[in-house]
Parts: structure tokens; sequence; C-alpha cells
């Protein structure tokens, strides 16, 4: 019996482990740029937007909440709904959030009341 309980324990292990990571390709997108471009401030992130819509945007529906900061870093922006939805935001371009004037074009991914991308979308002002 106690090497069933250690044989389960091992399984559960690797299951949480491996739901951690954000197992998608991004060959092709400078996920560094994306990463060090805190709040789209230096205006780099808005050159990488047809890379993300190509590259990015389609492996994102379905992964957790976890993944998707391990994946993009720590969103720029991030609010919790009603009915447990929680969107995170990542600005592209200098706007409000750096002190300008203007208005920020943005991604805003939804989650689920699971924790899953439900919906990736850019908005534009």
């Amino acid at each position: 019996m106690r090497n069933w309980s250690c044989i389960l324990l091992c399984i559960f292990v690797y299951l949480v482990s491996s739901c951690n990571n954000a197992d998608i390709d991004t060959e092709g997108f400078d996920l560094q740029t994306w990463k060090n471009d805190k709040k789209g401030c230096q205006n780099k992130r808005i050159n990488l937007l047809a890379d993300f819509e190509q590259k990015i945007k389609p492996k994102l529906e379905g992964l957790r909440e976890i993944q998707v900061a391990n994946l993009l870093g720590k969103a720029d922006f991030a609010l919790l709904a009603e009915r447990n939805q929680k969107f995170y935001r990542y600005y592209l371009e200098e706007g409000e959030q750096c002190g300008k004037i203007k208005q920020a074009r943005y991604i805003n991914i939804r989650f689920n009341a699971t924790n899953m991308v439900n919906e990736v979308t850019v908005v534009y002002h």
C-alpha cells in the first residue's frame, strides 16, 4: 500500500509542475524585448504587435493565468471582474500609464472563472 501512495504522490507532483509552464513555441517572437518594455513606455511592444498576433495570440486560449504570466511577464494592469473573471492588460505603447496625455493601445486577456484564457483582444483607441 505504501508503494501506491508514493506512486500517486509522484504523479500528482508531475501533473502540478507541468501545469505551470507555458509550453508554447515562441520562436520568431522577441519575448525579452516584450518583457523589458514595462507598460509599453519604451514603445518597443508596438513593434512586436504583428508577430504577437501571428505567433502568440492563437496559442494563448486555454492557458492558465500562471502560464500567461510566466510567458509574457507580469501584467501591466489586472482587474477582477464579475463572475470571477479576470483581465490582464499589456500596454503596447506609451500613454497615460507613462504620464502622457494620450490613451495607449493595449492587449486585453480575459480569464474565465477557472483561470483559463478565453479571449485575447487588441484594444485600439
